[in-house]
């Protein structure tokens, strides 16, 4: 069997191997990375973390709270819906020319024990004691009593997990147990969550 020619103009490659020590290490490309990872992705994510109050811890203590009026309207189902509710109820109060107080839920089974579909709350805001209110609006009265009071300051979807998980430790560590309902007040970036003792 007859090979083809070789052309004139072919050239053969010469391969070198380099000695182990000579081969850069992929260490000075992942050096060469780091700064604009850190500059770019990990300082935003860790600055916006702290906005949002991802790094505060809540405060627990006793304390004498109370009273509260508030405006609300009864939520069936998922927590989570609890601050669409409460835009569905500062509608209605603009609606009724009333200005909205803090926004605040009474939180009245556990979820840890509760399916969501049987969760049942209220979300509201505070209103002056005496304001009339019209339907859908029912108002509701917290007297003044003695609670275990968390306080955090953090964004309203992060809030609620570190308040509760504080709370839960504080009951433990006290031989308390965890008393319904539970009221709480969002109010200049700082969520307290109120428990009858």
């Amino acid at each position: 069997m007859a090979h083809a020619p070789i052309p004139s103009n072919f050239k053969p490659v010469m391969v070198s191997f380099k000695p182990a020590s000579e081969v850069p290490s992929p260490g000075g490309a992942l050096k060469r990375f780091w700064p604009p990872f850190l500059l770019f992705f990990a300082l935003p994510v860790a600055v916006a973390l702290w906005f949002m109050g991802a790094f505060n811890g809540p405060r627990v203590a006793q304390a004498q709270r109370g009273p509260y009026d508030y405006a609300y309207l009864a939520l069936s189902g998922d927590y989570s819906n609890l601050l669409a509710k409460q835009d569905e109820v500062y509608r209605a109060l603009q609606a009724q020319g009333i200005t909205p107080g803090a926004p605040v839920a009474l939180l009245l089974k556990d979820p840890r024990s509760t399916p969501k579909r049987d969760l049942f709350s209220r979300a509201g805001f505070l209103v002056e004691p005496g304001v009339r209110l019209r339907e859908p609006l029912r108002r509701g009265r917290i007297p003044p009593r003695r609670v275990v009071l968390v306080t955090v300051k953090a964004n309203p979807y992060l809030a609620p997990g570190k308040a509760y998980k504080a709370l839960l430790d504080y009951l433990q560590a006290h031989n308390m147990k965890l008393t319904l309902p539970t009221f709480e007040i969002y109010r200049e970036g700082v969520l307290t969550v109120e428990m009858d003792t």
